[in-house]
């Protein structure tokens, strides 16, 4: 049995999964190659998903991710898996000339139709010119943009798939309904450059016996990452095997995982990478229909 779902990722603190090609002392950030874009790759977030469900079952966890590889050589089958988590809104703050300074999430043309695409949403239709919630004068970073006004058909194109997590679904989605800004994609790649988190660190360089010294030097370099509030998408689902070892336990330990607080990427030990996560259908895939209905009438 095989089947298709999409999750989301919201950044509550930054997001950092290293990237190939680091310049000197700065920590780059993995990157698609096709757009550039930041992303979380499928196997960091497979990775702690793992983890996190080994936590609370090993067994299930080998049933779900497959047992990892041991001695001999044998390894288990996954029936679960995991895409990558690409960007959809990225935080920015804007002045607008009527109402000041104001919080907004960018996104652009490509980012919304892939998206659209994944989650069965209408695929989205936008001018060559910036677009948002609320129409007037911009200014990002070192230039001004004129944004018109959303039509119906464009708001609903990019809207989320599902319903949101209780835990968000009030301010945080609110603020997110009134304040969206849909750039082209030129537009959006130029932005990036100035949207992405940067922190300058800086570590005293020990000797042979692993402590510092008086003539120690620092060495400083710069982290990049994913910035908090960033909304992100990916694509799950279930692959089962025919062995019949999969049961609604199972999917039920995998939920309580993909409906909370998750940790992404590295440097987890300075706080970076949490996340909070949910999916957009949550119903088990071995659920018999009374199941599926009476869920369906709680949830109601």
């Amino acid at each position: 049995m095989k089947d298709f779902r999409v999750g989301y990722l919201y950044s509550l603190a930054p997001i950092h999964c290293g990237g190939e090609g680091d310049l000197g002392n700065i920590l780059e950030i993995a990157r698609e190659v096709h757009t550039d874009f930041p992303y979380v790759p499928g196997s960091s977030l497979r990775g702690g998903l793992r983890h996190e469900v080994a936590q609370m079952d090993q067994n299930i966890a080998d049933v779900l991710f497959g047992k990892e590889l041991d001695s001999s050589g044998q390894m288990g089958v996954h029936q679960v898996w995991f895409g990558d988590a690409r960007l959809l809104w990225v935080p920015m703050r804007t002045m607008a000339h009527r109402s000041g300074d104001i919080f907004t999430w960018v996104s652009c043309h490509t980012l919304l139709r892939d998206h659209a695409i994944l989650a069965g949403c209408p695929t989205p239709v936008f001018p060559s010119h910036p677009v948002g919630t609320q129409p007037g004068r911009y200014e990002i970073a070192d230039a001004q943009i004129q944004v018109s006004a959303l039509d119906d058909h464009q708001k609903q194109a990019i809207n989320l798939a599902g319903s949101w997590p209780s835990a968000l679904s009030g301010s945080v989605q609110s603020t997110w309904q009134n304040n969206r800004l849909i750039l082209p994609d030129s537009d959006f790649q130029v932005l990036m450059e100035h949207s992405l988190w940067t922190q300058i660190r800086n570590k005293i360089q020990e000797d042979d016996n692993g402590a510092g010294t008086a003539g120690s030097a620092e060495v400083f370099w710069t982290d990049v990452c994913i910035p908090r509030d960033t909304i992100l998408y990916y694509s799950w689902g279930y692959n089962l095997l025919n062995n019949q070892t999969f049961t609604e336990d199972h999917h039920d330990h995998l939920l309580k995982i993909l409906t909370g607080l998750i940790q992404v990427g590295g440097q987890a030990n300075v706080g970076r990478g949490w996340a909070h996560s949910w999916v957009a259908n949550s119903a088990s895939p071995v659920a018999t229909p009374e199941t599926t209905v009476n869920k369906e009438v709680n949830d109601v």
